[in-house]
């Protein structure tokens, strides 16, 4: 997994470290994940990520939002991940 620390700055344009941050995170999610994140939406706004999109596990939310901000940082993370609530 590739990682980029939190102080880098997103707002820069196309290949800039937002790119990298993005695709840091994607990479991880794939990797990483025990569902299916291909419905997911990522973007950057300001200084940090936006996570959008459907995935289909209970607690898929919570988990995107942990990965995501171990690469981030949780300051940085925006997530609106729907997903299935869990049956406990």
């Amino acid at each position: 997994m590739i990682l980029i620390p939190p102080e880098l700055d997103c707002r820069g344009g196309e290949g800039s470290d937002a790119s990298g941050l993005i695709a840091s995170i994607k990479d991880a999610l794939a990797a990483e994940a025990p569902f299916d994140t291909t419905n997911l939406c990522f973007r950057v706004l300001g200084n940090g990520v936006v996570i959008e999109g459907m995935v289909n596990a209970p607690g898929g939310d919570e988990f995107i939002r942990r990965v995501a901000e171990d690469i981030a940082g949780s300051d940085r993370v925006l997530v609106r991940v729907g997903c299935p609530r869990s049956t406990q």
